[in-house]
């Protein structure tokens, strides 16, 4: 049951949306961040997070049972009934709520606007619906840097919304790679993803565009912020490299250079998010 639940709450994404905050939070307070805000604002991003996802579960249940990448997972296979995964799902989301309040009302707030454009706005309405379903579903993730930030200060400046900025582009490239290599699955289901709709050459310049876009902000975060030689260096050369890698795919739209990208475009933001949070901590 406990492999069950973890499966359910999509521990990839709990993660990124912990790593988002806890280094959005760092920055904010410039490396001097509470212990008590740290575990709150983890506790209450990941309980979000997990509710999130079992809800993501409950309502894509029937699109999952006719793909053949998803038909494992608990709901298709039968391990568990959807009302158990509908009420755990609203549980964890309306506990994370009171525990990110005890950190402060605008972080909540941010905490319950990424589960609510994950789950209603990407989930229920956009997927199944626009070739753009996870651009504006990358907005979640946007939420949880905005919650880190202001968990850890009352400041606002141009910074968090650069930081925001970074995971919204950044969705794009890493989710419409790995459309790239499940598109058959997609098609089967009838989810209109942009492979599915304009085949792999089209959606790898998008690819492209969308990655050139997330370099270029995290190079402009550096001449707008104090970030010193540890960011500058880092996102340089990360953002070459993942260019590096867009190109590839563009050049040659391969399901193996798709998933190459994919993979090397988590590589990206987590390694990004860390140069941020150890720029301000080593000074």
């Amino acid at each position: 049951m406990l492999l069950t639940c973890f499966s359910l709450a999509k521990p990839r994404i709990l993660m990124l949306v912990g790593v988002t905050a806890l280094a959005s939070a760092i920055v904010a307070g410039q490396g001097d961040i509470r212990l008590s805000t740290s575990v709150l604002l983890l506790l209450a991003g990941g309980l979000a997070s997990a509710g999130a996802s079992f809800l993501n579960n409950y309502f894509d249940r029937d699109i999952d049972a006719v793909m053949p990448r998803t038909q494992n997972r608990p709901l298709p296979e039968g391990k568990v009934s959807p009302g158990r995964v509908l009420l755990v799902g609203l549980v964890l989301i309306a506990i994370s709520f009171p525990v990110a309040l005890r950190i402060n009302l605008l972080t909540a707030l941010f905490v319950l606007t990424g589960v609510l454009v994950y789950v209603a706005l990407y989930t229920l309405w956009l997927k199944r619906r626009t070739s753009l379903n996870i651009v504006f579903g990358g907005l979640s993730g946007s939420f949880a840097a905005l919650a880190g930030w202001f968990a850890a200060t009352s400041e606002l400046s141009l910074i968090p919304v650069m930081i925001a900025l970074l995971l919204f582009l950044w969705t794009p490239s890493h989710f419409w790679s790995f459309a790239l290599v499940h598109h058959e699955s997609y098609r089967t289901a009838s989810i209109p993803m942009l492979p599915v709709l304009t085949g792999a050459k089209k959606t790898s310049l998008f690819i492209l565009l969308s990655t050139a876009l997330l370099v270029l902000v995290s190079f402009l975060l550096y001449s707008i912020s104090s970030f010193h030689q540890v960011y500058l260096i880092g996102s340089v050369l990360l953002g070459v490299l993942f260019l590096g890698s867009s190109i590839r795919l563009w050049m040659q739209p391969t399901k193996e250079r798709a998933w190459t990208n994919f993979k090397f475009s988590g590589v990206y933001l987590f390694g990004l998010l860390v140069v941020m949070a150890l720029d301000v901590v080593v000074r």
